[in-house]
C-alpha cells in the first residue's frame, strides 16, 4: 500500500490554523510553487504548497486540465522547432533567417524529476531551450490556456503572461542563466479538453510571447525565506478558507485504520509535549539557545546550527 505522508503529522492546531509536522525528507521549491508561495496564483496556496514540500499532500489528482496540459507539451514543442524561422526570430528579437535549435529538456526519468540538481532549494523541469550562435538563449515554456484574455494587452495583443507563469519561466531562466524567455501558448476549446490528442497547433490557436527575464532576486530571496522558515521547521503557515477541502482531508486521516493485509498501520500522532520543536517556535526560542545536549541527541554535534532541524518532536529539555 503506498504510504500516506499524513502519518508524519503531530499536531493539527484549529487555533493557530497551521499544522505541524515530521520533517523526513522535503522537496525542492519548483517553478509552479513559486508563485502560490508568493501569493501570485488563483490555483494554490502557501499552506497547500508547504504541504506538498513536506511530502504530506501527494498533489492534486490528475483533471482534464493537468492532462491535457501534459498530452499536449511535446506536440507543442515539435510545433515550434518545425516552424521557428516563422515563428521565434520576433519573439526572440533576432534577424529573420537566423538558425535556431529547439533544444528537448532531458527527460524527467533520468535526472530524477530535477534538471537543475546544483541548487539546494530551488528546482524543477524546464520544458525546453532555444539555441542560436552556438549556444542556449532563452528558456521554452509551454502553456495551455482556454482563457485568451489571461494573455491580452489592452491593444488585443498577446504581450502578456500571468504572474505565476513570469514567476516559474523567471526561476527557470535565472538558475539556467539565460536573460530570455519564449512562452508558447496553446488555446484550447472546452470540447478540445476531451480528446486532447486530437488537437493541433496552428498559427490561430497558438502563440508565441517573448520577454525579458524579470529580477528574480527578491522572489527568490522571499521564497527561501519561506522555506527556511516554515519548511525547516516543520511548521505551515496558516491555512484560509481555499484550504478547507485539505484540512480536511487531514483531518480524515486514521492511524489505526487496518490495511488490506490486515496489519494496522503504525499510530504517527503524538501529543506534542513542551519540548518539542513546535513548542520552540511557539515559545520563539531560538534554535541557537538550545543545549549541546538536545543537539547530540538529535544526532547533531554541539554547535552544528542545523541540529534543530533533525531533532525529533520528542526531545526533551535537559
Amino acid at each position: 500500500m503506498a504510504y500516506d505522508g499524513r502519518a508524519n503529522v503531530v499536531e493539527i492546531d484549529d487555533d493557530a490554523r497551521v499544522v505541524a509536522f515530521d520533517l523526513c525528507r522535503k522537496k525542492k521549491i519548483t517553478g509552479t510553487k513559486l508563485g502560490p508561495i508568493l501569493g501570485l496564483s488563483d490555483l494554490s496556496t502557501p499552506f497547500k504548497v508547504a504541504l506538498e514540500l513536506a511530502r504530506i499532500y501527494p498533489g492534486d489528482p490528475p483533471n482534464k486540465y493537468i492532462d491535457a496540459g501534459n498530452i499536449l507539451e511535446p506536440k507543442i514543442r515539435s510545433y515550434v522547432r518545425r516552424n521557428s524561422a516563422a515563428l521565434l526570430p520576433g519573439p526572440l528579437g533576432v534577424p529573420t533567417g537566423t538558425q535556431l535549435v529547439i533544444e528537448e529538456p532531458v527527460d524527467k526519468e533520468k535526472c530524477g524529476y530535477d534538471h537543475f540538481h546544483d541548487n539546494a532549494v530551488f528546482g524543477g523541469l524546464v520544458d525546453g531551450y532555444i539555441g542560436y550562435e552556438g549556444r542556449r538563449q532563452a528558456v521554452l515554456e509551454i502553456k495551455t490556456s482556454n482563457d485568451r484574455e489571461r494573455f491580452m494587452d489592452v491593444d488585443g495583443g498577446y504581450t502578456k503572461v500571468p504572474d505565476a507563469y513570469l514567476m516559474q519561466a523567471g526561476l527557470y531562466a535565472q538558475l539556467s542563466g539565460l536573460d530570455r524567455i519564449v512562452f508558447a501558448v496553446g488555446f484550447l476549446e472546452d470540447d478540445d479538453y476531451a480528446r486532447p490528442g486530437f488537437w493541433t497547433p496552428t498559427p490561430e490557436n497558438c502563440v508565441m510571447i517573448g520577454m525579458e527575464r524579470p529580477d528574480m532576486s527578491k522572489p527568490m530571496a522571499d521564497a527561501e525565506a519561506w522555506y527556511r522558515e516554515y519548511i525547516d521547521n516543520g511548521e505551515t503557515p496558516e491555512w484560509t478558507e481555499k484550504d478547507a477541502p485539505l484540512v480536511k482531508w487531514l483531518k480524515a486521516y486514521d492511524p489505526n485504520k487496518r490495511q488490506r493485509n490486515g496489519r494496522r498501520r503504525r499510530l504517527s500522532y503524538r501529543k506534542l509535549e513542551p519540548c518539542s520543536l513546535f513548542a520552540y517556535r511557539r515559545l520563539g526560542v531560538p534554535p541557537s539557545t538550545r543545549t549541546s545536549t538536545e543537539r547530540e541527541r538529535a544526532g547533531k554535534p554541539a554547535g552544528d546550527p542545523t541540529g534543530h532541524q533533525a531533532q525529533s518532536c520528542r526531545a526533551r529539555l535537559a
